[in-house]
């Protein structure tokens, strides 16, 4: 009899056991393919809530990745696909304000957050603490450092490929070399550390070049167009490249440049925002690298309806640069 009850207690736990393991698989599981899935009501209880994390909203880059979320979430509520989101949260590129802005997610009891992390470092708590709460993060643009680990998706852009594309079109409109500078997206920011990656891993290939000066301007053009002007005092004839992490320093690099007579200076960033575009259209500026901002935005928002209809999808889709020169612009504009 007591051998009987034994058994019975054992095969209870047992049943117990698994449907609570149940429970952990349903929440992710691995397709073919290396796709993953994912439960969309997180807390369970019985509406889908969607947060959005910004970056800033005051940068031409992110601007229109903000206006095609706050014009799909909007929408998404009134059809019903989603049942609230949180509104366009600023993350004012301060990793403290998206921590602030992680608690306010945690506290609305979000089941997805789209996060676009200012720093990888000093942003990544803000990651953590939604993931621990057990919210599905989905980084867009640039990583934290535990986004491959906490997020269950990164959507971006290979920065490393967009280093190297940097670098290529100086080394290929400077067939001589000579002497270049590198203007710094805000440190520490992974778009900032790859693209350097990238530019070095082609730079130091040619020992025709000479790199005299890598400046932390912070995406900022003014501080870009200063490092500018003191290298073209510095040096004169012998610097024949600017090579910029983003193209608001660029355009400002390369506008010092051509007013003080050196439109033979090749200035080159990242984004392919109106301005710069407008630029390589008019030739004042030679060449941008696109990066699709609004694809970025568009391929977390696939993830977040695919989460929604309980269907797979890639975790780490790859959005590519384009080179953009006066040969292509308008096809880009």
């Amino acid at each position: 009899m007591k051998k009987s009850i034994v058994m019975k207690v054992l095969a209870a736990a047992m049943a117990l056991s698994l449907v609570s393991c149940s429970f952990v698989i349903a929440d992710e599981t691995e397709a073919a393919g290396g796709e993953v899935s994912y439960e969309a009501d997180v807390n369970g209880d019985g509406k889908i809530v969607v947060g959005y994390i910004s970056k800033n909203f005051t940068d031409p880059f992110h601007a229109p990745i903000n206006a095609r979320a706050q014009e799909y979430f909007d929408q998404a509520v009134k059809d019903g696909i989603i049942d609230e989101w949180t509104g366009l949260l600023d993350g004012e590129t301060d990793p403290n304000k998206q921590i602030d802005r992680a608690a306010d997610c945690i506290a609305k009891e979000c089941d997805i957050v789209i996060f676009l992390p200012a720093e990888a470092e000093a942003s990544d708590p803000a990651l953590v603490q939604m993931a621990d709460a057990g919210i599905h993060v989905i980084e867009v643009n640039s990583k934290s450092a535990s986004c491959d680990e906490k997020a269950i998706a990164y959507v971006g852009s290979d920065d490393v490929q967009a280093g190297n594309m940097l670098a290529q079109w100086v080394v290929d409109n400077c067939p001589d070399g000579g002497k270049f500078i590198h203007c710094n997206g805000v440190l520490g920011n992974s778009a900032q550390i790859q693209r350097t990656e990238g530019m070095h891993e082609i730079m130091d290939e040619h020992p025709e070049f000479e790199m005299v000066g890598d400046f932390d301007t912070k995406w900022d053009g003014n501080l870009a167009a200063d490092a500018a002007s003191d290298a073209i005092s510095k040096y004169g004839e012998e610097l024949v490249a600017i090579i910029c992490d983003n193209d608001g320093m660029s355009s400002a690099a390369q506008k010092m440049c051509n007013d003080s007579g050196r439109e033979d200076i090749i200035c080159i960033g990242v984004d392919g925002v109106e301005v710069p575009m407008q630029l390589v259209k008019d030739g004042s500026l030679k060449a941008t690298i696109l990066q699709d901002g609004v694809g970025q935005i568009n391929g977390a928002i696939e993830i977040v309806e695919k989460i929604v209809k309980g269907e797979s999808f890639d975790p780490a889709p790859v959005i590519p640069f384009v080179l953009i020169t006066q040969d292509n612009v308008d096809d880009y504009m």
